[in-house]
């Protein structure tokens, strides 16, 4: 029999249409089988089958890309996982610029969290406590565990029935045409045991939460939050997170019985950056920023927000999305004369630099905090953009080396030194970068093109055609194994 993966693969290149998501909520939570999983597929299979799907979703939406959300999201996701019941799963943490309140969870550890979420929830505990619950599901395999209830089908079927149900609960009119493909009865009979796994994602996620230093009790207060919303908004407005993961009384009182047990252990933590990065995406989600300015304008006016310093960040990002640069640097100016070491300020200021054409002074300004924040990858990657754009690409390639060699794998990363390697000259090296960049977005063809350009304009250099047609032999494996 062949590997699962191939016809997992195999079955998204055939119905590649319901992989384009609505509202990208993938998690789904299926009936409890024991760990019988692992003999079925293996942690590489299980982290290709993750990786297959990622890729599919990164050809059908923008994620968000930039640095600092990032660095931000990536970071609270790496706490969590370092204090989960498995630590030393290879995470993946992202975020899609969709409105909608979800986080999502996927085999091989890839973790999606919605902006919405980020934007709804009130404080970091809040995020933490979602994050921490998908982690659960990514480390309790719930998705592969259901292989255990179909083990008498075909694996194609199976794998199959996975994918359809996938979609039914991301979009429930596209998943009703793969459900009745590979009949809806078996389906719902993979949805009906979600309350085990869900009770049990609840349970190992706030047992990740407290240890990593968190509010136990930010989980059943969340949740609750998101249903007492949905009674007052109606059924069409019902948070994402409460479709795919449903929440009722009994499970929220059951969580807040779980919580009291638990004492929050106090670690270091900066709430106020969970508040600047929250500015920060509400400002790059708004559609027009003559609505971002009144919101700004209104919010800064009530007296009710005491700590309104967020908000100032938010609306000086606001002035100069909307061209103001002058008004929002003298926004925020006492932000940096109140804590001048805030890197999100810094870099704020430096944006503004770069708006108004002042390139040398914005590399000034990531120069100097290079000193305070050495090698921060937010920080690296907008000096990068800055020194390619003053026609300074080895000192760019410096930096995004350093970052290759602290383990940053972003696809951004490999695009960036891509343009680097163009812009010294250096083609093979060109083509070889940009060759990884489409392999981590999926485009595996586009991955093999690009790799015997670079084994073509390698000319006489015996080393370097080695190493290109090593990793060529890889991706056209990767790529003949789809094809099967």
């Amino acid at each position: 029999m062949l590997c699962m993966k191939r016809y997992f693969l195999l079955f998204m290149l055939l119905f590649p249409g319901l992989f384009i998501l609505n509202s990208y909520a993938v998690d789904i939570a299926l009936p409890e089988m024991g760990d019988s999983a692992g003999a079925l597929v293996s942690p590489r299979d299980e982290y290709e089958i993750g990786q297959a799907f990622f890729w599919r979703l990164q050809q059908n939406t923008e994620l968000v890309e930039d640095p600092e959300v990032n660095s931000y999201i990536q970071a609270l996701g790496y706490k969590l996982a370092a204090n989960s019941d498995e630590p030393t799963l290879d995470f993946t943490f992202f975020m899609v610029p969709d409105p909608s309140v979800n986080a999502f969870a996927a085999p091989g550890g890839f973790i999606g969290v919605n902006a919405g979420l980020l934007l709804t929830a009130e404080r970091e505990d809040e995020l933490a406590s979602v994050m921490a619950h998908e982690i659960a599901h990514i480390t309790q395999r719930h998705i592969l565990r259901s292989f255990e209830r179909h083990k008498r089908m075909t694996v194609p079927r199976t794998a199959a029935m996975i994918a359809a149900a996938l979609l039914g609960i991301a979009d429930p009119r596209a998943g009703q045409a793969a459900i009745l493909a590979v009949q809806g009865g078996d389906i719902q009979s993979m949805l009906d045991y979600s309350r085990a796994h869900e009770s049990e994602a609840d349970n190992l996620g706030m047992q990740t939460l407290v240890a990593s230093g968190f509010d136990p009790h930010a989980m059943p207060s969340f949740f609750e939050k998101l249903q007492q919303a949905s009674r007052y908004y109606g059924g069409d407005s019902v948070p994402e997170f409460l479709r795919t993961h449903p929440v009722t009384l009994s499970r929220i009182a059951d969580a807040r019985g779980r919580a009291v047990n638990y004492q929050k252990q106090q670690q270091p933590s900066d709430e106020l950056q969970f508040y600047l990065i929250r500015e920060k995406l509400r400002v790059m989600m708004a559609d027009k920023s003559s609505d971002l300015l009144k919101h700004y304008e209104h919010v800064l006016a009530e007296e009710s927000n005491k700590n309104k310093d967020p908000l100032h960040y938010g609306y000086a990002l606001a002035l100069l999305k909307a061209g103001q640069h002058t008004k929002a640097r003298a926004t925020l100016q006492p932000l940096l004369d109140k804590d001048r070491d805030r890197l999100a300020y810094q870099l704020a200021l430096a944006d503004i630099e770069l708006a108004v054409g002042r390139v040398s002074t914005a590399l000034s300004i990531y120069e100097e905090n290079q000193r305070l924040y050495p090698d921060d990858k937010a920080l690296s990657m907008k000096q990068v953009h800055a020194l390619l754009r003053t026609g300074r690409p080895q000192e760019a390639a410096n930096l995004l080396q350093t970052q290759l060699d602290l383990g940053e794998n972003s696809r951004d990363v490999f695009k960036l030194m891509a343009q680097a390697k163009g812009d010294m000259g250096q083609k093979s090296q060109a083509h070889t970068w940009l060759a990884e960049y489409y392999y981590r977005s999926g485009l595996l063809k586009a991955a093999a093109d690009q790799l015997r350009l670079a084994a073509e304009a390698a000319g006489h250099d015996e080393y370097q055609r080695a190493k290109i047609a090593s990793r060529l032999r890889e991706v056209e494996k990767a790529l003949a194994q789809m094809e099967q």
